[in-house]
């Protein structure tokens, strides 16, 4: 048996240590981390413990660690966005190859620059473009490429951020601001972005967009609404964004699991929601329940080193951002943003990005010479319904939802094997840094094109960055 590909983690938060960090113990024979930098101590232990790490090979900082030989094939770069661009340029300069958290940097500059870098290094870069190495979009995308629909002409895709999810990443959390982390359809929707290139398979000719932050605005707060939900707020009973019915009591986890396809799931979300005392107890003897009853994951495990506690939690909320007034934040991103895109064979496409969602998803609608897609790649519900055009279902397919299949529904095992596959020679990579450059170049053309009110011509929008970077 081949040996694992040795990696270091850069960076051991909630993607880090969630999401990818979870393969090399599920697959020791295949990927093993041998060292990992992470500034916050406690984050730092925790991963090493997981993984075995000895003393010697925990770091302070990617730069303590990449100072050091090289002591690794790879690594997986999951430190802070505005840090991917001096940290993922180093990594390549002293022999990594790696796996690169979304977006590859804020910059556009940045952005092709360590792409550059990878190509002349000769080193392979692999975003974390996610949903293409899921059972769901794999299977659109076959669709796609049978025929069945005929020729494409048009794709409706839509990103529906569910609303206590913007409130907590692009309100109260580390995205809430464009000068601190980056433009909102880049941070959330580059994702989106990718989808739509790889599914037609061309790049975009032109581009417009529309959006702005419309709704988590001073104006808009409750009357007499504090600056923090534990200081006493008036609406409290009614507000969808009080942060204990978010953190403490996980009310969207629960309304989640109580509209989930698997009916064991269903009936724990119901009784959760009914007689949450119930769920607490028979989490004490039932195994099962205690995912719930002792959750740890997103997104508690953001707001405190100890999501298991209430009083850890409700400390947090007291103190730090994810507690305080969603109307009443220094945020600045936008909460609605719409794309519209032309690619180079004529077919259209639009994106719309929004954070005020009943429910976690997104939708697709494609449509062809000969049929029609509907999809829904949702939390609780994914499905694929093929018609033909004198509405006929011609298939219909349903996955388990992404409460009972982890990590984006399976994409995130699904990034971390193909990237050790392409490592050890057994198959190419799905995308490199080049693929999803592309994507990278819609988001930042897109938000050109909303702040200026204009279309953007993508070839003129390369020319023109050509003279800073060479695309």
């Amino acid at each position: 048996m081949d040996e694992p590909i040795t990696a270091v983690m850069l960076g051991a938060g909630m993607r880090g240590t969630e999401s990818y960090g979870p393969y090399a113990l599920e697959h020791p024979h295949e990927l093993n981390f041998i060292a990992v930098a992470e500034p916050d101590a406690g984050r730092r232990e925790r991963f090493a413990a997981a993984h075995g790490i000895p003393k010697e090979r925990q770091f302070r900082s990617w730069e303590d660690a990449l100072e050091q030989d090289q002591m690794a094939q790879v690594v997986f770069n999951c430190t802070q966005d505005q840090m991917h661009y001096a940290s993922g340029v180093a990594a390549i300069q002293s022999g990594y190859d790696m796996l690169l958290e979304k977006p590859i940097c804020n910059t556009l500059y940045e952005t092709v620059s360590l792409v550059q870098a990878a190509e002349g290094a000769g080193r392979l870069v692999q975003v974390c473009h996610v949903l293409r190495y899921t059972d769901y979009w794999q299977r659109v995308y076959e669709i796609l490429g049978s025929g069945i629909l005929g020729q494409i002409i048009t794709i409706s895709h839509r990103e529906n951020v569910a609303a206590w999810h913007m409130a907590h990443s692009f309100v109260r959390g580390n995205w809430r601001r464009e000068g601190e982390s980056a433009p909102m359809i880049l941070a959330k929707c580059c994702h989106d972005l990718d989808l739509l290139y790889w599914m037609v398979g061309e790049r975009v000719t032109q581009l417009s967009s529309v959006g702005s932050l419309l709704h988590f605005r001073a104006e808009n707060a409750p009357p007499g609404a504090p600056p923090r939900c534990t200081d006493g707020c008036p609406v409290e009973e009614d507000c969808p964004f009080y942060a204990p019915a978010l953190y403490i009591d996980l009310e969207p986890v629960k309304v989640a699991l109580s509209q989930a396809q698997n009916s064991f799931y269903r009936a724990v979300g119901g009784v959760s929601l009914k007689s949450p005392g119930m769920v607490d107890r028979l989490g004490a003897v039932l195994p099962a329940l205690r995912n719930l009853t002792e959750y740890s994951g997103w997104p508690r495990s953001v707001i405190t080193d100890d999501p298991t506690s209430e009083d850890a939690l409700l400390e947090a909320l007291k103190t730090g951002p994810y507690g305080r007034c969603v109307y009443l934040c220094d945020n600045d991103v936008v909460d609605h943003q719409i794309v519209s895109v032309q690619f180079e064979g004529g077919v259209s496409a639009s994106l719309t990005m929004h954070g005020h969602s009943h429910e976690e998803g997104r939708t697709l609608r494609i449509d062809g010479s000969q049929g029609t897609l509907l999809g829904k790649f949702g939390l609780n519900c994914v499905f694929i319904k093929i018609f033909d055009h004198m509405g006929k279902i011609v298939e219909s397919i349903e996955y388990p939802n992404q409460v009972e299949k982890r990590g984006h529904g399976g994409g995130d095992f699904g990034l971390v094997r193909s990237f050790v596959r392409a490592m050890r020679g057994e198959s190419g990579a799905l995308s490199d840094a080049r693929d999803s450059l592309e994507s990278h170049l819609m988001a930042f053309a897109a938000e050109e094109a909303r702040l200026t009110n204009s279309v953007v011509d993508l070839e003129e929008f390369r020319a023109r960055e050509t003279r800073r970077v060479s695309i």
